[in-house]
């Protein structure tokens, strides 16, 4: 009787061991797993480089993002500094013509539909050399410019001997952008959601909920918001709001997360 429950014992004890390290292969192996296949969501916030009304809102934001930096503005390296050491991601703001509104909206350093292919590389040039620890870029504006296959196919180039990537924003239902960087190599993602230009705070909280759902269903998503008039500490607390909301059941990544 006394070995019988001995043996009972042994055995209990031998399948709590066995449990326990079951319990740990599942914690250690398929926990990250399941992490992994939360769905992504970058968000690119344009027009930083001017000191623009909810910048330091958006460099306290808790979670990754991409900057996208103005050239030639005149605080465009501190705040393409401050990004950086706010932990967020870096890309070219870069201005391209659009058709319709001022030339004079574009700033200083615009690629525009007169240029031959050659002033455009120079002017692309000077402003990748200006925000020069940026990983990639994205157009402001530039309905115009994203439909030129053949400008476009002359920036693309020279991004990609810096690996950089590039993100369409989708100005133009006709950009022919995204598709000409695939076809030369270039690493590259489209706008799904753009989040502002309002002042209702809701509404931007709308569109982020409008992104996740789409996260949700192909696994990833990308949205534009900006500081300065069209967006700025509205969007920056409608941006907070959600991430409390779904930090658990979401992952907020780099645009270069997404662009493969």
């Amino acid at each position: 009787m006394k070995k019988f429950k001995v043996l009972t014992i042994l055995k209990i004890f031998l399948l709590s061991i066995l449990l326990l390290l079951i319990l740990r292969l599942v914690s250690t192996d398929f926990m990250p797993t399941m992490a992994e296949n939360k769905p992504k969501i970058a968000i690119v916030i344009d027009d930083f480089g001017n000191n623009q009304e909810g910048s330091l809102e958006m460099l306290k934001l808790p979670i990754k993002f991409t900057g996208a930096v103005m050239p030639d503005m005149p605080k465009s390296e501190k705040e393409m500094n401050l990004l950086l050491e706010n932990g967020k991601e870096v890309i070219l703001h870069q201005p391209m013509q659009a058709h319709t509104g001022k030339v004079s909206w574009l700033g200083s350093s615009p690629i525009l539909s007169n240029m031959s292919i050659k002033e455009v590389e120079n002017v692309f040039k000077k402003n990748k050399e200006q925000i020069n620890k940026a990983v990639g870029f994205n157009n402001h504006m530039g309905s115009l410019i994203t439909e030129d296959r053949e400008k476009m196919e002359s920036i693309l180039k020279i991004a990609k001997e810096s690996n950089w990537f590039y993100v369409d924003s989708v100005t133009s239902s006709k950009s022919v952008a995204y598709d000409v960087a695939k076809s030369l190599g270039v690493k590259a993602v489209k706008r799904d959601v753009f989040l502002d230009s309002t002042k209702s705070k809701e509404k931007v909280k709308q569109n982020l909920r409008k992104t996740i759902e789409i996260a949700q269903k192909k696994g990833s998503a990308l949205a534009i918001g900006h500081v300065g008039a069209e967006g700025g500490k509205i969007t920056a607390e409608a941006i907070l709001e959600i991430y409390n909301e779904y930090k658990n059941d979401v992952e907020f990544v780099y645009a270069s997360q997404l662009a493969n």
